[in-house]
């Protein structure tokens, strides 16, 4: 970090991501679940009464459920003005009697942390409140800000690949920050192997800093609950692979 703060501090940034996204992989993937567009945006169905419904009394029933976050009411003339649609392109012949169009429609936003059953659980309360000739609920719908969100590369990617899909994003920041870092431990090792008769200094300072890593992450991956043979034993690998290149017989090459 002396030599380059930036390339230092990155290196010593991604070791800590990789490390920690490796033995705590199982907490990663409810992180990736939670952020899918499903889990950000609210949920919602809309009930729609006719006249003879109690509506107060069905909003109160709703509000007492699980998981519903709001109740509101859809303007009136926005459904009738969705019925006239409909009629217009059926037909002139066909027609609709007056009292259907006396109803009311009630959009109810669900928390989007409920699993799909705890939606449906809701939904099918609500249908229960009157029969069919009366009351008739959608299903379970999400905004259309969800289908822009879902096809977003970043969501993509996140879909297809999920938790190792961050893991190998870490490793893969991981890498190019040592590769930055090499030239810096290739000179400055040179010099204090040379002038003050060491060796290995820099599989030394770089084995040193990433067994510190290594350690203070699985530890507390074992307290968390997160860690995983598997997992550390790639973590191992990839850290020690990268290692032995500080092996190597060091010749003077300046830093870029």
């Amino acid at each position: 970090m002396g030599e380059s703060f930036f390339r230092g501090l990155s290196f010593f940034l991604f070791s800590c991501l990789l490390a920690f996204s490796l033995t705590h992989r199982p907490w990663i993937a409810e992180v990736v679940e939670k952020v899918t567009p499903e889990k950000l945006i609210n949920p919602y169905f809309v009930a729609v009464l006719d006249g003879t419904v109690d509506g107060a009394a069905l909003q109160k029933m709703i509000g007492g459920l699980p998981g519903v976050k709001a109740i509101s009411e859809r303007s009136k003339e926005e459904g009738e003005g969705r019925i006239r649609n409909l009629i217009t392109e059926l037909g002139v012949d066909y027609s609709i009697a007056p009292e259907l169009m006396q109803f009311r429609m009630l959009r109810v936003s669900l928390n989007p942390s409920l699993s799909r059953d705890s939606l449906e659980f809701v939904r099918s309360q609500v249908s229960k409140f009157a029969s069919k000739d009366h009351l008739n609920v959608t299903s379970v719908k999400y905004p259309e800000v969800t289908g822009i969100m879902k096809a977003h590369p970043f969501y993509v990617f996140l879909a297809k690949a999920g938790d190792w899909g961050v893991v190998f994003a870490f490793a893969l920041f991981w890498i190019i920050s040592y590769w930055l870092c090499y030239q810096i431990f290739r000179s400055r090792s040179y010099v204090i192997e040379k002038f003050q008769r060491k060796k290995y200094v820099a599989a030394k300072s770089i084995g040193s800093g990433l067994a510190l890593v290594f350690v203070f992450f699985s530890g507390m991956g074992l307290l968390n609950g997160t860690l995983k043979f598997f997992d550390l034993l790639i973590l191992f690998m990839v850290f020690s692979v990268f290692w032995t290149f500080s092996m190597q017989e060091w010749r003077w090459k300046p830093t870029l």
